[in-house]
Protein backbone atom coordinates (compact mmCIF):
# COMPACT_ATOMS: atom_id res chain seq x y z
CA UNK A 1 0.00 0.00 0.00
CA UNK A 2 1.24 3.49 -0.82
CA UNK A 3 1.88 5.45 2.43
CA UNK A 4 -0.27 8.42 1.36
CA UNK A 5 -3.30 6.19 0.71
CA UNK A 6 -4.17 5.91 4.41
CA UNK A 7 -4.93 9.64 4.49
CA UNK A 8 -7.42 9.67 1.61
CA UNK A 9 -10.57 8.31 3.34
CA UNK A 10 -10.70 11.27 5.74
CA UNK A 11 -10.66 13.68 2.81
CA UNK A 12 -13.42 11.77 1.05
CA UNK A 13 -15.64 11.62 4.15
CA UNK A 14 -15.19 15.37 4.63
CA UNK A 15 -16.11 15.96 0.98
CA UNK A 16 -19.24 13.82 1.33
CA UNK A 17 -20.35 15.90 4.31
CA UNK A 18 -19.58 19.23 2.62
CA UNK A 19 -21.40 18.21 -0.57
CA UNK A 20 -24.29 16.66 1.39
CA UNK A 21 -24.04 13.48 -0.67
CA UNK A 22 -26.03 10.34 0.15
CA UNK A 23 -23.28 7.94 1.27
CA UNK A 24 -25.14 4.94 -0.12
CA UNK A 25 -24.54 6.32 -3.62
CA UNK A 26 -20.80 5.94 -3.02
CA UNK A 27 -20.78 2.46 -1.53
CA UNK A 28 -18.52 1.11 -4.28
CA UNK A 29 -15.98 3.90 -3.91
CA UNK A 30 -15.91 3.66 -0.11
CA UNK A 31 -15.67 -0.15 -0.18
CA UNK A 32 -12.88 0.06 -2.74
CA UNK A 33 -10.86 2.39 -0.52
CA UNK A 34 -11.27 -0.02 2.40
CA UNK A 35 -10.07 -2.94 0.26
CA UNK A 36 -7.05 -0.94 -0.92
CA UNK A 37 -6.15 0.00 2.66
CA UNK A 38 -6.41 -3.66 3.69
CA UNK A 39 -4.30 -4.80 0.74
CA UNK A 40 -7.15 -7.00 -0.52
CA UNK A 41 -7.83 -5.56 -3.98
CA UNK A 42 -6.43 -8.59 -5.81
CA UNK A 43 -8.91 -10.81 -3.98
CA UNK A 44 -11.74 -8.92 -5.66
CA UNK A 45 -10.47 -8.85 -9.25
CA UNK A 46 -10.19 -11.59 -11.84
CA UNK A 47 -7.39 -10.05 -13.92
CA UNK A 48 -4.76 -9.43 -11.27
CA UNK A 49 -5.40 -5.70 -11.01
CA UNK A 50 -4.17 -3.88 -7.93
CA UNK A 51 -4.87 -0.15 -8.43
CA UNK A 52 -4.49 2.39 -5.64
CA UNK A 53 -7.96 3.83 -6.23
CA UNK A 54 -10.24 0.82 -6.70
CA UNK A 55 -13.94 0.64 -7.54
CA UNK A 56 -15.29 -2.92 -7.14
CA UNK A 57 -17.98 -4.15 -9.49
CA UNK A 58 -16.77 -2.49 -12.68
CA UNK A 59 -16.39 -4.71 -15.76
CA UNK A 60 -12.86 -6.11 -15.93
CA UNK A 61 -11.85 -6.13 -19.60
CA UNK A 62 -8.21 -5.80 -20.60
CA UNK A 63 -8.88 -4.78 -24.23
CA UNK A 64 -12.15 -2.98 -24.98
CA UNK A 65 -14.13 -3.16 -28.21
CA UNK A 66 -13.79 0.06 -30.22
CA UNK A 67 -17.45 -0.24 -31.18
CA UNK A 68 -18.40 0.77 -27.62
CA UNK A 69 -16.89 4.23 -28.16
CA UNK A 70 -18.47 6.18 -31.05
CA UNK A 71 -15.96 9.02 -30.61
CA UNK A 72 -13.06 6.82 -31.77
CA UNK A 73 -13.98 7.52 -35.40
CA UNK A 74 -13.58 11.27 -34.78
CA UNK A 75 -10.21 10.78 -33.07
CA UNK A 76 -8.91 8.67 -35.94
CA UNK A 77 -10.24 11.12 -38.53
CA UNK A 78 -8.29 13.92 -36.81
CA UNK A 79 -4.97 12.04 -36.92
CA UNK A 80 -3.20 14.39 -39.31
CA UNK A 81 -4.18 17.49 -37.32
CA UNK A 82 -3.16 15.83 -34.05
CA UNK A 83 0.13 14.63 -35.54
CA UNK A 84 0.89 18.16 -36.79
CA UNK A 85 0.40 19.57 -33.28
CA UNK A 86 2.52 16.77 -31.84
CA UNK A 87 5.28 17.78 -34.26
CA UNK A 88 4.76 21.42 -33.31
CA UNK A 89 5.54 20.58 -29.68
CA UNK A 90 8.75 18.87 -30.80
CA UNK A 91 7.46 15.44 -31.79
CA UNK A 92 9.98 12.65 -31.45
CA UNK A 93 13.05 14.89 -31.28
CA UNK A 94 12.07 18.03 -29.36
CA UNK A 95 12.54 18.79 -25.69
CA UNK A 96 10.09 16.87 -23.51
CA UNK A 97 9.60 15.69 -19.94
CA UNK A 98 10.88 12.31 -18.82
CA UNK A 99 7.81 10.29 -17.90
CA UNK A 100 7.20 9.31 -14.30
CA UNK A 101 7.70 7.00 -12.59
CA UNK A 102 11.02 7.03 -14.43
CA UNK A 103 12.12 3.66 -13.04
CA UNK A 104 9.54 1.94 -15.24
CA UNK A 105 11.73 2.57 -18.27
CA UNK A 106 14.42 0.09 -17.32
CA UNK A 107 15.99 0.40 -20.77
CA UNK A 108 16.06 3.42 -23.08
CA UNK A 109 13.95 6.52 -22.55
CA UNK A 110 10.21 7.13 -22.17
CA UNK A 111 9.19 10.78 -22.33
CA UNK A 112 6.18 12.98 -22.90
CA UNK A 113 4.65 16.23 -24.05
CA UNK A 114 2.03 16.62 -21.32
CA UNK A 115 -1.41 18.15 -21.73
CA UNK A 116 -2.54 16.78 -18.34
CA UNK A 117 -0.59 14.85 -15.72
CA UNK A 118 -2.69 13.23 -12.97
CA UNK A 119 -5.48 15.70 -13.86
CA UNK A 120 -3.14 18.75 -13.61
CA UNK A 121 -3.20 20.91 -16.75
CA UNK A 122 -0.18 22.06 -18.75
CA UNK A 123 -1.66 25.31 -20.14
CA UNK A 124 1.15 26.10 -22.58
CA UNK A 125 0.90 22.74 -24.32
CA UNK A 126 -2.90 22.85 -24.29
CA UNK A 127 -2.82 26.26 -25.98
CA UNK A 128 -0.44 24.88 -28.62
CA UNK A 129 -2.81 22.00 -29.47
CA UNK A 130 -6.25 23.53 -30.18
CA UNK A 131 -7.31 20.89 -32.71
CA UNK A 132 -6.32 18.05 -30.40
CA UNK A 133 -8.19 19.69 -27.53
CA UNK A 134 -11.28 20.22 -29.70
CA UNK A 135 -11.54 16.54 -30.67
CA UNK A 136 -10.92 15.42 -27.07
CA UNK A 137 -13.50 17.76 -25.49
CA UNK A 138 -16.59 15.59 -26.11
CA UNK A 139 -14.96 12.45 -24.69
CA UNK A 140 -15.85 11.84 -21.00
CA UNK A 141 -12.72 12.50 -18.95
CA UNK A 142 -10.25 12.89 -21.83
CA UNK A 143 -9.36 16.41 -20.72
CA UNK A 144 -8.49 16.15 -17.09
CA UNK A 145 -9.64 12.90 -15.47
CA UNK A 146 -6.11 11.51 -15.37
CA UNK A 147 -3.34 11.50 -17.99
CA UNK A 148 -3.41 13.13 -21.42
CA UNK A 149 -0.14 13.43 -23.31
CA UNK A 150 1.94 12.63 -26.35
CA UNK A 151 3.96 9.58 -25.32
CA UNK A 152 7.37 9.00 -26.92
CA UNK A 153 9.47 5.83 -26.75
CA UNK A 154 13.02 6.15 -27.98
CA UNK A 155 14.55 3.21 -29.88
CA UNK A 156 15.57 0.37 -27.58
CA UNK A 157 13.16 1.33 -24.80
CA UNK A 158 11.44 -1.16 -22.50
CA UNK A 159 8.75 -0.14 -20.01
CA UNK A 160 8.61 -2.76 -17.29
CA UNK A 161 5.39 -4.58 -16.43
CA UNK A 162 3.21 -2.50 -14.12
CA UNK A 163 -0.41 -1.71 -13.24
CA UNK A 164 -2.18 1.64 -13.42
CA UNK A 165 -3.36 4.00 -10.69
CA UNK A 166 -7.10 3.24 -10.84
CA UNK A 167 -9.63 0.97 -12.52
CA UNK A 168 -12.00 3.96 -12.71
CA UNK A 169 -10.18 4.98 -15.89
CA UNK A 170 -9.71 3.32 -19.24
CA UNK A 171 -6.85 4.39 -21.51
CA UNK A 172 -6.84 5.20 -25.21
CA UNK A 173 -3.85 5.30 -27.58
CA UNK A 174 -3.90 6.88 -31.03
CA UNK A 175 -0.95 5.87 -33.20
CA UNK A 176 1.04 8.79 -34.67
CA UNK A 177 4.64 7.68 -35.26
CA UNK A 178 4.42 3.91 -35.61
CA UNK A 179 7.42 2.03 -36.99
CA UNK A 180 7.25 -1.75 -37.19
CA UNK A 181 8.35 -3.46 -34.00
CA UNK A 182 7.01 -1.47 -30.99
CA UNK A 183 4.31 -3.33 -29.09
CA UNK A 184 2.27 -3.29 -25.88
CA UNK A 185 1.07 -6.20 -23.78
CA UNK A 186 -2.05 -5.73 -21.67
CA UNK A 187 -2.97 -8.80 -19.67
CA UNK A 188 -2.26 -11.78 -21.92
CA UNK A 189 -2.59 -10.05 -25.30
CA UNK A 190 0.05 -8.07 -27.19
CA UNK A 191 -0.66 -5.55 -29.94
CA UNK A 192 1.26 -3.06 -32.06
CA UNK A 193 0.32 0.45 -33.15
CA UNK A 194 -0.74 1.75 -36.55
CA UNK A 195 -0.81 5.40 -37.54
CA UNK A 196 -4.36 6.71 -37.43
CA UNK A 197 -5.72 3.76 -35.46
CA UNK A 198 -6.87 3.97 -31.85
CA UNK A 199 -7.49 1.31 -29.21
CA UNK A 200 -8.81 1.30 -25.65
CA UNK A 201 -7.54 -0.82 -22.77
CA UNK A 202 -7.75 -0.98 -18.99
CA UNK A 203 -4.35 -0.02 -17.64
CA UNK A 204 -5.18 -1.38 -14.18
CA UNK A 205 -4.33 -4.73 -15.79
CA UNK A 206 -0.62 -5.50 -15.88
CA UNK A 207 0.89 -4.02 -19.03
CA UNK A 208 4.36 -3.78 -20.56
CA UNK A 209 5.78 -1.92 -23.58
CA UNK A 210 8.71 -2.46 -25.94
CA UNK A 211 10.29 -0.47 -28.75
CA UNK A 212 12.78 -2.84 -30.36
CA UNK A 213 12.94 -0.79 -33.56
CA UNK A 214 15.53 1.75 -34.69
CA UNK A 215 12.95 4.57 -34.72
CA UNK A 216 10.97 6.46 -32.13
CA UNK A 217 7.35 5.61 -31.41
CA UNK A 218 4.81 8.37 -30.71
CA UNK A 219 1.17 8.12 -29.65
CA UNK A 220 -1.51 10.35 -28.22
CA UNK A 221 -2.42 8.81 -24.87
CA UNK A 222 -5.44 9.84 -22.82
CA UNK A 223 -7.57 8.48 -19.99
CA UNK A 224 -11.35 8.33 -20.01
CA UNK A 225 -13.89 7.49 -17.33
CA UNK A 226 -14.94 3.87 -17.07
CA UNK A 227 -18.36 3.88 -18.75
CA UNK A 228 -20.07 2.08 -15.84
CA UNK A 229 -19.38 4.81 -13.28
CA UNK A 230 -22.25 6.99 -12.07
CA UNK A 231 -22.08 10.78 -12.12
CA UNK A 232 -21.69 11.05 -8.35
CA UNK A 233 -18.95 8.38 -8.37
CA UNK A 234 -17.09 10.41 -11.00
CA UNK A 235 -17.36 13.52 -8.83
CA UNK A 236 -16.05 11.64 -5.79
CA UNK A 237 -13.18 10.00 -7.66
CA UNK A 238 -12.24 13.36 -9.22
CA UNK A 239 -11.91 14.71 -5.70
CA UNK A 240 -9.84 11.68 -4.69
CA UNK A 241 -7.55 12.20 -7.69
CA UNK A 242 -6.89 15.80 -6.68
CA UNK A 243 -6.25 14.83 -3.07
CA UNK A 244 -4.02 11.93 -4.08
CA UNK A 245 -1.91 14.12 -6.35
CA UNK A 246 -1.28 16.59 -3.54
CA UNK A 247 -0.47 13.83 -1.05
CA UNK A 248 1.88 12.10 -3.49
CA UNK A 249 3.71 15.36 -4.24
CA UNK A 250 3.96 16.17 -0.55
CA UNK A 251 5.39 12.71 0.17
CA UNK A 252 7.86 13.06 -2.71
CA UNK A 253 9.18 16.44 -1.60
CA UNK A 254 9.39 15.30 2.01
CA UNK A 255 11.65 12.44 0.94
CA UNK A 256 13.72 14.79 -1.23
CA UNK A 257 14.24 17.12 1.76
CA UNK A 258 15.25 14.30 4.08
CA UNK A 259 17.81 12.88 1.65
CA UNK A 260 19.60 16.18 1.07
Amino acid sequence: MQPWLAETPAYLHRWIEEQEVDRSLLDRVLNGLDLALQGKVREHTSGGQEPNIFVPGLSEIAWWDNGLFPWIADIEAATEDIAAEFDGLGGLVGKRIISNPTELADEGRWSAHYLYHTAKAYPRNLKACPKTVKVLEPIPGALGCGMTYFSVLDPGTHIAAHTGFTNAHLRCHLGLATPKGPRIRVGNETRGWQRGTAFVFDDSFEHEVWNDSDEGRGVLLFDIWHPELTEIEIRAISHLMEVSRKLIYRNFWSKEFVTR
